[in-house]
């Protein structure tokens, strides 16, 4: 199907809109642009808004319009007065609030199926009802309150060693240490609590980075296009080639152990970065096609005004997802650089535990030492993942559902 305002073929049916009394067809950024001008349909010239303006495909029904506030009793004709047609036959059917857009009902008036429409929830009322992403959104909103209250969670000094007294040396869970002690009879539960602190200094400031860099990067390239874009996709691919490990002991051995986690921040995003420019750039191209962005460019706007008013809202959704993909990575990326050895060992991170405890208990493996800190890596990677699939959800990309 092509959109009626541009022309243009619809690949992505999330992108479509039609007309609840025409059902002609369009891109939702040309009827938003459309409307935003103009107050009917394009091509039936009816009075409407973008809520009236239905997400999707058109109803087979070639006839639809919405049902009318006073409904006036039907003519029947000669013919249909043989036909048991009742007034109202309504599907009480109700769809499940998970649901991006509330489910249509069907109502029988002049023997003709009449369809109701619901004003459609905008893109974050969706994310508040999508369940994966909500979890994330809990999940490390937690992880935050922790690393801020951690001095005041933690039952121990979580980096005071107590070999002197041998009772408390890799001692299992007690009352008095949930978690149990390591080898040198440093409280495990403690010892979380408090690197809640480093995975989130580290974790945050790395997906700004990648949304800032990525964001603006992809933005230019994909507006100016020729050689701009020419150069600075030779740039993303120079950087994409940048192994991470690698890259950030290099700079750990410049600098040092004690910036490691400037070290990390700057591995991460320059890893990341590239995939980030590249796709909004990808979004970007598509978009600057549309009438809407024509119409800017004829009404005399300038570069800065288009890319940053009309194309920027709508690539956010790309610059939220790589920023969950940067916490993800940017934690597995400090868990496995500390677990190594290359960490400040001043610093008390969950990777250090993991590496300490390997090198200290070969022998003596214990569970408390090891299955804490895993599972504290998990947990943040796990909720960043799970708002990066909230998000392809919202906007029709998702992976999997549950």
């Amino acid at each position: 199907m092509k959109c009626r305002v541009c022309g243009v073929e619809i690949v992505d049916k999330g992108d479509m809109r039609h007309c609840g009394y025409c059902q002609a067809t369009f891109h939702t950024g040309c009827i938003r642009e459309h409307l935003y001008r103009h107050k009917n349909c394009p091509v039936c010239k009816r009075e409407t808004t973008l809520f009236r303006m239905v997400r999707g495909e058109p109803h087979p029904y070639k006839v639809t319009r919405f049902l009318p506030r006073e409904v006036r009793k039907p003519e029947w004709s000669d013919r249909e007065m043989d036909i048991e047609v009742p007034f109202f036959d309504t599907d009480s059917r109700k769809a499940p609030p998970s649901y991006r857009e509330l489910a249509p009902r069907f109502t029988i008036v002049d023997g003709r199926p009449l369809r109701v429409e619901y004003e459609q929830v905008g893109l974050l009322r969706r994310f508040v009802h999508n369940k994966k992403g909500m979890i994330g959104v809990a999940m490390l909103t937690a992880a935050v309150i922790m690393a801020v209250f951690s001095s005041y969670l933690v039952l121990h000094d979580p980096i005071r060693y107590l070999v002197e007294d041998s009772a408390f040396v890799n001692h299992p869970p007690t009352w008095e240490f949930p978690l149990g002690t390591d080898v040198l009879g440093r409280d495990v539960y403690s010892q979380i609590i408090w690197g809640f602190r480093n995975a989130v200094l580290i974790s945050f400031p790395s997906a700004g980075a990648i949304g800032l860099l990525g964001t603006l990067i992809g933005l230019v390239a994909g507006y100016y296009g020729g050689a701009v874009d020419m150069v600075l996709q030779r740039i993303s691919v120079t950087f994409l080639l940048f192994p991470s490990i690698p890259f950030v002991a290099l700079i750990v051995h410049s600098w040092g152990p004690t910036e490691i986690n400037l070290a990390l921040i700057i591995g991460v995003s320059i890893c990341l970065w590239p995939t980030a420019a590249r796709a909004i750039r990808a979004e970007v191209k598509s978009l600057k096609t549309r009438t809407f962005i024509e119409a800017a460019q004829v009404s005399g706007a300038g570069p800065t005004r288009i890319i940053f008013k009309h194309i920027l809202p709508n690539v956010q959704h790309l610059t939220f997802l790589y920023m969950t993909i940067g916490v993800a990575f940017a934690l597995s990326l400090e868990a496995t650089v500390n677990f190594l050895g290359l960490g400040n060992v001043n610093v008390l991170t969950w990777g250090q535990m993991l590496s300490f405890t390997f090198v200290a208990t070969k022998r003596t493996m214990t569970w408390w030492t090891i299955l804490p800190p895993g599972l504290a890596i998990a947990y943040m990677v796990l909720g960043a993942f799970l708002i990066s699939e909230g998000i392809r959800d919202v906007v029709g990309r998702s992976t999997f559902r549950f």
